[in-house]
């Protein structure tokens, strides 16, 4: 991992200033939602609000970034560097896609048709439009898959070893700042106009809760994250848990590498391979699961250090697709993905009916599974799907979530990883005793042959017997 030598102070004002803008924008996002909620008590052109949506879906993207971005520079952990850098990955695409649209039908691609239309100058929004089409061609969409949707742990490793060097997300961020106050600077005239139009006060579009306007979901999700806040034995726990991921993570590899090179050379040799087979997807179903572990710790790390509701929502929304994707792979979501998935590989180990943890794990899978909703998953992914704009119901869903139920299903995501590493755990523990059960029956006759070998004297016939139990040596070093 490379940073250019910025001296510490440098780091902490990085962190500090992605500290304030996301206090500022989230006020000026609120701020933005509340006018929007206004629109259908008055007669408001398409043009105003593809403006606000513009606005929002700026705002929306800022603030995640930030939240991001300070956390990257505050650990020196590889693993969790890694994690938000996807995630900025995934914030800058899906803002690409908002604004610019796949097929020129983003939300700037419709202002500029509109004011064409109009024989208005669009000049300003087409060089807003370029530079977002840099910032997206800078997005990495292959890891943004990756980060959205999971994948096999190989493919996984191999994008998240391309992610090296943080000055690149914080320079991606510098652009996307530059963007985000040139749309500021475009809306800033109307955005005053329409602000005095709905609320000639100007008071009730500048919106912050009051004590007496705080609901009772408000003042839970504070009281239980101020309890957490204040247990600092959290804090020690994520660190010791997080201290060697990469370690983990590239343990796996190494052993899903040696499986899969130990299978090659049988293959050429016309040789069985099917127990190494078996061998290479319980490392899989390892490697999954800890990839599926260490990004709920890094969501759980997030929530922690949050500073505010809306900033904790976000990282329940991470923990929501990271469940589904991770258990898409892991066990499938339909009959169709079941079946390839890597669980129903495991169930045909012979020793995996005898592990009575299996249909415990089993159980747990399919309860969580049957209750994925596919909706509720993409509003936490995409900042639109399709021609619908999702900002305005992530940023109501941010602000109405339960954080004492999210907290509950994080725990019990959290908790399945540590079954199906146990359960894991017992299965290698039973194939190794059957597998050193066929060594033995097959080499204590040898072992007996060299016995009386050696008690007639016979060395030459010690000898072969010792060269033959030594073949077996690496799978048994007691023979």
């Amino acid at each position: 991992m490379t940073r250019n030598s910025a001296s510490r102070e440098t780091i902490d004002v990085l962190i500090d200033n992605a500290k304030s803008t996301m206090s500022y924008s989230e006020q000026l996002l609120q701020n933005a939602e509340l006018i929007k909620s206004k629109f259908s008590e008055h007669h408001i052109t398409h043009y105003l609000q593809l403006l606000f949506e513009l606005l929002s879906g700026s705002l929306s993207a800022i603030y995640e970034v930030c939240s991001d971005i300070k956390n990257m520079l505050s650990t020196e952990n590889v693993y969790t560097k890694r994690f938000h850098m996807q995630m900025i990955n995934l914030s800058q695409y899906e803002l690409s896609v908002y604004l610019v649209g796949r097929d020129q039908g983003g939300v700037i691609s419709e202002l500029i048709t509109y004011l064409n239309k109009s024989h208005q100058d669009s000049k300003e929004l087409e060089d807003i439009l370029q530079q977002v089409k840099l910032l997206g061609e800078q997005c990495d969409i292959r890891l943004r898959n990756v980060t959205a949707h999971y994948d096999n742990p190989n493919t996984m490793y191999t994008m998240l070893t391309t992610l090296n060097d943080e000055d690149v997300y914080v320079k991606r961020f510098g652009n996307q700042l530059l963007i985000h106050d040139k749309i500021l600077k475009y809306i800033s005239s109307v955005l005053q106009i329409i602000t005095e139009k709905l609320s000639p006060d100007k008071k009730n579009c500048t919106y912050k809760k009051s004590v007496e306007e705080l609901t009772l979901v408000d003042i839970l999700n504070d009281r239980v994250a101020e309890a957490f806040h204040n247990k600092g034995e959290l804090d020690i726990i994520i660190t010791e848990q997080m201290a060697n991921a990469w370690v983990n993570i590239e343990s796996h590899k190494k052993i899903f590498s040696i499986c899969e090179n130990a299978i090659g050379y049988l293959k050429d040799k016309q040789s069985d391979y099917s127990r190494l087979t078996e061998i290479r997807t319980l490392e899989e179903l390892r490697w999954e699961v800890s990839f599926m572990h260490y990004d709920l710790v890094c969501s759980m790390d997030t929530y922690l250090k949050a500073s505010s509701n809306a900033e904790r929502s976000i990282s329940f929304m991470r923990t929501y697709r990271i469940e589904t994707s991770a258990l898409s792979h892991l066990y499938g979501y339909n009959e169709k993905y079941k079946v390839k998935s890597i669980w129903n590989k495991i169930k045909s180990v012979p020793e995996f009916k005898y592990i009575p943890l299996s249909i415990e794990i089993e159980d747990e899978l399919k309860a969580l599974t049957t209750g994925f909703n596919s909706t509720k998953r993409n509003l936490y992914t995409h900042y639109r799907d399709g021609a619908k704009l999702n900002i305005s119901e992530r940023w109501r869903c941010a602000n109405e979530m339960n954080h004492p139920k999210e907290l509950m299903q994080m725990l019990r995501l959290v908790t399945l990883c540590k079954k199906i590493n146990q359960f894991l755990v017992l299965l290698i523990s039973s194939m190794s005793s059957i597998e050193k059960q066929k060594k033995d029956e097959m080499l204590n006759p040898i072992r007996k042959i060299k016995e009386l070998a050696y008690k007639n004297n016979q060395q030459d016939i010690v000898g072969i017997s010792d060269k033959f139990l030594s073949k077996f040596s690496l799978f048994d070093k007691k023979s």
